[in-house]
């Protein structure tokens, strides 16, 4: 009786440990697949797939893993990836959310029944079919024996499956449609039972949401049979509890989406294996009918990632954002190593070659961990469906490892131990097992000394379901751990050989220069005083040091000793110089440092090697490294520290000064006027010093001169070299001299306007000089004083002295007699002194000399033919004076211009 019920618990041990082997195959989106190595932990990329579908896809693999056979819903591929016999025409569609799941008969491992549901975009919903797959046939690669029986001729795209209980092992497949299966509005689920005698085709209903039709979205079952969800894009998101037994949802809770990107349409659903907590990717939902290019711009999508935590009171409140980012939407799948995959999309048409991961999904919050593009597809794309499964197959799994890192593998460092730990439940049995052998252990924990498979078996004896764990268990080597020696300088000024250290400098050589290393330093030989390794002040010299090497990848460890010694050795001090001449003077220069290594290092042995550092403290802990090509932080002068090693271990720290020296202070450009017309004599120039002695510097002129002043005579570019006596630093002044002239006239000299209500004269020089412009009347007065403008107006007839002066340099002054012709309107002879004659104003014996002009009465007689030259007409005529009147005059002169009018004499 008791070798009987130990041999049923074995059988029931096998079909519990196994059944996550039936999710190791996934084949999906546009020919990708991975591959679940449970032992390795790792995951393979499968690159024979020949699936292509937008959306729906379903596959299944046997007890060890190996695949059996997968779809999209509407064609079946065996484990050789070729069509399986009878394998097409399925009534599913690959742009279907679900498409399909495979659910194995139960107590019979040949026949899988494979369920589709269909979509509407052809104008036609096949609904809810199944059709049978037996493995036995076609030499073990299965052939489809019965197809698209129907079970609803309408429904969503949704499908789901989990186990109904231990005992009978039946499995419920739920689907949502209206209530008779037929219409196109949903608001019933349907649970249709899977036993060992076949499919019940009459389901369990239950009420659902406010009726919909909306088809797509996913549908999923809690790992544990207790909780359902059904995510509708455009209707909602709803929780809902399962009763298993009875197949039956109740207690429906709405759930929304708060998203920072608009992102709040559910699509991808999945529960954490410990089925507590809730994962929803939700989308846009964008499209644009009346541009449909737009749809196919990644920017125009927008994905978020959320959790719910399902233990809490308030559900909804309990919403955390895990993602959110430009991207379409996209399924959630718990894997077999107990991590939730996620599809990744671009648009509804275009993948992406990786999927994300939900590292810790047992974890509420941000521990949870989600990984964007952990898995790489390329050369083939994740588009928006993952492969179903039943879901609990991903339920009878507990965690015997309890470590926080992996609930299926488990590193144990040589020489260690590992104790693992199941559920500790009164009354249950517990069978342990290393690779296959039974253990004596019957407690719910296993101390254990050696690598292998674990596995354990619990039976609860009380009436719930049998749990199982595993453990791949892998010893690992400890690292290497070297023994070292760290000299350091005492440099502080007190010679008491106490220093600071910085331990970590001898990290490469207490691990052996292996990468993925760790060191932490300890004072006591218990390695329980853990040390500041950055900074560490000695209490003796020498003085150990106790050591723990950790492999960062295992976590393992070993232990080896540092020996802290102080040198008394020292290097000398050096200077770096440079004139402040990069273009900014500003007191800043990129120096070469290891231009003082010859100064540092004299006299001392060879092979030392020298670094750089801001700070004495940074020198002393070898801590923020400078490089060679430095620039000075401080202008002008700043002090660094060069430290000397010889093999790692200080052999003294030196002071640098960094100098920056300033460029003679002058002025870089002058300029100066020479003038021509007094040529040979000189002008000088001098070197532009600002502030300071002329003495402090030598000079080099382009003319050959060495003074501070130079003399010139000739126009032209002079430079001068300026050098600071002391520094040698050097700075180029160019001094640039002009030309500057007296004015000469042209010929002609003026343009007159003359003879006229606005007499006006312009003026017509030539020089290199600027010049401004005056006028002298006869009576030596000035009528117009110097002006910029050559041009006058609004002259009084007459003679006058034009004055043109060199502003530009104050060359000198030259003049030139101009005419202006007028004719006065009235004269009265009274021997006042003013006006008493009438004649012409502007002739004189310069100008116009041999004018004609005839005075004439009223009556045109000739009164009086007048000198050009003489004193004026003084109204007398043969000796008479004549009555006031106005005379008329004629003249004509020098020049050829004939002037006629009338003027006034009054008594």
């Amino acid at each position: 009786m008791k070798k009987t019920a130990l041999s049923v618990i074995f059988s029931l041990f096998g079909l519990l440990i196994y059944a996550q082997n039936e999710a190791s195959n996934w084949y999906f989106g546009e020919n990708a697949g991975i591959s679940f190595d449970l032992a390795s932990n790792t995951i393979i990329q499968k690159t024979d797939g020949q699936l292509n579908t937008r959306e729906g896809c379903s596959s299944i693999s046997d007890e060890d893993g190996n695949l059996l056979f997968y779809t999209d819903g509407v064609t079946i591929w065996n484990s050789n990836h070729l069509q399986m016999v009878n394998g097409f025409g399925l009534h599913g569609d690959s742009s279907s959310t679900q498409s399909a799941i495979i659910v194995p008969k139960p107590a019979d491992p040949a026949i899988y029944y494979v369920f589709t549901v269909d979509n509407s975009l052809d104008g036609v919903n096949n609904g809810l079919n199944y059709s049978v797959v037996n493995m036995t046939l076609n030499g073990g690669l299965g052939q489809v024996t019965a197809k698209n029986t129907q079970l609803l001729s309408f429904c969503s795209e949704k499908i789901t499956a989990v186990l109904k209980d231990c005992v009978t092992e039946s499995i419920w497949v739920v689907t949502y449609a209206s209530e008779d299966g037929t219409g196109t509005t949903f608001d019933t689920f349907h649970a249709f039972e899977i036993s060992n005698t076949g499919i019940n085709t009459t389901s369990v209903k239950s009420p659902g949401m406010n009726p919909t039709n909306e088809l797509r979205g996913y549908l999923k079952l809690s790992p544990d049979g207790t909780k359902a969800v059904a995510a509708n894009i455009k209707s909602g998101l709803f929780l809902y509890d399962f009763d298993s037994a009875l197949g039956t949802l109740s207690n429906e809770t709405a759930l929304f989406i708060s998203s920072n990107n608009g992102g709040a349409f559910p699509y991808g659903v999945e529960f954490s294996p410990n089925s507590k907590l809730l994962y929803v990717h939700s989308y846009n939902d964008f499209f644009d009918f009346q541009n449909p290019n737009s749809n196919d711009n990644p920017s125009n999508h927008k994905s978020t990632l959320t959790q719910f935590n399902l233990s809490t009171a308030d559900v909804q409140n309990s919403q955390v954002n895990l993602d959110s980012r430009q991207l379409f939407r996209g399924a959630l799948q718990l894997g077999p190593d107990g991590k939730i995959y996620r599809a990744l999309s671009s648009t509804y048409d275009v993948g992406l070659p990786f999927l994300g991961v939900i590292e810790n999904p047992n974890t509420a919050g941000l521990g949870c961990s989600y990984v964007h593009n952990a898995i790489n597809l390329s050369p083939f794309n994740s588009t928006q469906g993952l492969p179903p499964f039943i879901a609990s197959f991903f339920n009878t799994e507990i965690d015997i490892i309890k470590n926080g890192k992996s609930s299926i593998n488990l590193n144990i460092c040589d020489g260690g131990s590992y104790t693992l730990a199941a559920d500790d439940i009164p009354g249950a049995t517990y069978i342990w097992t290393v690779d296959g052998n039974p253990l004596t252990e019957t407690d719910f924990d296993l101390e254990i000394f050696q690598e292998g498979h674990y596995q354990v078996y619990i039976e609860p004896n009380n009436g719930d379901c049998a749990l199982e764990g595993q453990a791949f268990v892998n010893f690992v080597p400890n690292p290497e751990a070297n023994n070292h020696v760290l000299l350091q300088c005492d440099e502080d000024g007190i010679a008491d050989n106490l220093t600071t250290f910085n331990l970590t400098e001898a990290h490469n050589d207490l691990v052996g220069n292996i990468f993925n290393r760790s060191t932490k330093f300890y004072q006591d030989f218990s390695r329980t005083i853990e040390l500041n390794a950055d900074a560490y002040n000695n209490i003796s010299n020498p003085q150990t040091v106790y050591v723990e090497v950790i492999n960062d990848l295992t976590g393992c460890s070993s232990f080896s000793e540092l020996v802290l010694a102080v040198s008394s050795t020292s290097a000398s001090d050096a200077s770096l110089e440079h004139c402040d001449d990069d273009g900014i003077e500003d007191g800043f220069y990129s120096f070469t440092l290891s231009d003082a290594e010859n100064d540092i290092i004299n006299g001392l042995p060879a092979g030392l090697n020298l670094s750089y550092f801001e700070t004495y403290n940074d020198a002393l802990l070898e801590i923020n490294h400078l490089p060679i090509a430095y620039t000075n932080i401080v202008p002008y002068n700043q002090v660094i520290y060069a430290r000397v090693e010889n093999a790692n271990n200080c052999y003294g720290i030196s002071e640098v000064l960094l100098t920056v020296h300033e460029l003679p202070n002058i002025e870089t450009e002058g300029s100066d006027i020479y003038c021509i017309n007094f040529f040979p004599s000189t002008i000088n120039i001098d070197a532009g010093l600002i502030n300071d002695a002329s003495s402090n510097y030598n000079y080099n002129w382009s003319n050959g001169d060495t003074n501070y002043v130079t003399q010139i005579n000739e126009v032209g570019t002079y430079t001068v070299t300026v050098t600071h006596k002391i520094t040698g630093c050097t700075k180029n002044r160019t001094v640039t001299v002009e030309p500057s002239n007296i004015a000469t006239f042209q010929d002609p000299a003026f343009e007159v306007t003359d003879a006229s209500q606005n007499n006006t004269i312009t003026v017509f020089v030539s020089g290199e000089g600027t010049y401004q412009y005056s006028l002298i009347d006869e009576n030596n007065i000035t009528t117009h004083p110097y002006q910029d403008s050559n041009y006058f107006e609004n002259v009084f007839p007459g003679i006058y002295d034009v004055l043109v002066k060199d502003v530009k340099n104050d060359c000198g002054i030259v003049n030139q007699n101009v005419s202006v012709i007028g004719f006065p309107k009235f004269f009265t002879p009274n021997n006042d002194g003013v006006n008493d004659t009438w004649k012409i104003y502007g002739v004189s014996s310069m100008f116009q000399p041999n004018t004609k002009i005839q005075i004439f009465n009223r009556y045109g007689k000739l009164v009086k033919e007048l000198d050009p030259l003489g004193q004026g007409w003084n109204g007398l005529y043969q000796g008479e004076i004549l009555p006031s009147d106005d005379y008329w005059f004629a003249v004509r002169l020098q020049d050829g211009r004939i002037f006629k009018d009338h003027f006034t004499l009054k008594h």
